[in-house]
């Protein structure tokens, strides 16, 4: 009779009776900012993916559209507590904690639709003038999500490229252009290392997909003014973004291991394999940020602009009393601030280039101002400077 009076007295319940440790009790915390931070209660093993959400609507929520469920802990304990219906024994055995966020999923690009694009070129006929054509890109930043995204910048990519080609073939047939210089300025892509990797999680293409897209934009510029003219010269240098490790937000390797530089190094090979002549590639030396190059008799000189810290006056004037040959240049390229800026150092001309990319929500947050994307194209020829123009 005691046990019939207990069973008629106590209360029934067919859940699963847990013991949870501090901090991995069971259910959904609403963040102000939308997301819903999940604890599941402990069961058997997740097998992937595709079962997390399902694991997490079976506890009566839902996953809206745009939404994504994302593994933020999970925890194995070989003998957890348990007893599966109330009255039962508790036993000990092997279980798995969960827990989950639901977020507003980031931003997918087609790869293959943003290259699509593409045009090949038209053969024309080679050009005769001795000045030098120089087209400046740089701060793509591909794979930034920021205002219109990686598609925007590559829109902006081509409108530029096209313009610039439209100017080259009006000043060849002037008689105002024949060689060309390209020049890569640096952050061309966005990178995950800039910022101690906390960009990672907003980015809209893989890194792998952020190197094919430039590698595949630059092979596009090259190849086309490579069938307009005999003489090409490319020169491409590190940003910042571009830096291919970091331990701690701080550079862990050589300051030319960079992918703004290798990104150009394969469209090297990948011409050099077709057996283009004509181009000749100018990259930094081992541990180097910048290079020179003397083009049309004018002596270039590139570099990304992070290394000056705002203050490429005096960091030129350290260079020339350390006999560097950046030092000694006529017209110094640069870009890294997303702003254009064409000023006289004494007798130096510095240009520095707009970015392409969609902008910068961390900037606009601290209020900062925007600036019109921009690209620059202008000639010269010993030592000067001709036929400027923002594309």
């Amino acid at each position: 009779m005691s046990d019939r009076l207990r069973e008629l007295a106590e209360a029934r319940s067919t859940a699963t009776a847990t013991t949870a440790p501090t901090g991995w009790e069971p259910g959904i915390k609403y963040e102000p900012d939308g997301r819903r931070i999940i604890t599941m209660p402990a069961g058997p093993e997740l097998g992937d993916e595709s079962t997390w959400r399902q694991a997490v609507e079976s506890l009566g929520t839902t996953v809206p559209d745009g939404y994504r469920v994302r593994l933020v802990e999970a925890r194995f304990d070989p003998a957890a507590w348990q007893r599966d219906q109330q009255g039962d024994d508790a036993t000990t055995r092997p279980v798995w904690r969960y827990r989950f966020v639901v977020e507003p999923a980031p931003n997918q690009v087609d790869v293959e639709e943003l290259l699509r694009a593409a045009r090949p070129p038209k053969p024309v006929s080679k050009p005769t003038s001795k000045a030098a054509f120089v087209f400046l890109t740089g701060d793509l930043q591909l794979g930034k999500p920021d205002g219109d995204g990686s598609s925007g910048t590559v829109e902006r990519f081509y409108r530029s490229l096209d313009q610039a080609i439209s100017r080259f073939k009006a000043l060849r047939k002037s008689g105002h252009a024949g060689p060309a210089a390209l020049v890569f300025a640096g952050d061309c892509i966005e990178g995950t290392q800039s910022q101690g990797g906390r960009l990672v999680a907003r980015l809209d293409l893989t890194l792998t997909e952020q190197i094919r897209v430039y590698r595949r934009l630059a092979l596009a510029e090259i190849q086309t003014f490579a069938d307009l003219t005999d003489d090409v010269t490319v020169l491409a240098v590190p940003g910042n973004h571009g830096e291919a490790m970091r331990v701690g937000d701080i550079m862990a390797s050589r300051y030319d291991d960079s992918w703004d530089v290798e990104g150009i190094v394969q469209v090297a090979d990948v011409l050099d394999a077709k057996g283009h002549t004509g181009i000749t590639w100018m990259f930094p030396g081992v541990d180097e940020l910048h290079v020179t190059a003397e083009v049309a008799g004018t002596r270039l000189g590139v570099l990304h602009g992070h290394q000056t810290r705002g203050k490429l006056d005096t960091w030129l004037a350290s260079k020339a009393l350390n006999r560097e040959p950046i030092g000694t240049c006529d017209i110094v390229l640069s870009g890294h601030y997303h702003s254009l800026r064409i000023e006289h150092l004494g007798p130096v001309t510095h240009m520095r280039t707009g970015s392409l990319d969609g902008g910068s929500t961390w900037w606009q947050h601290r209020g900062g101002l925007a600036s019109p994307p921009a690209a620059i194209c202008f000639t010269t020829e010993s030592g000067r400077w001709n036929n400027l123009q923002i594309v």
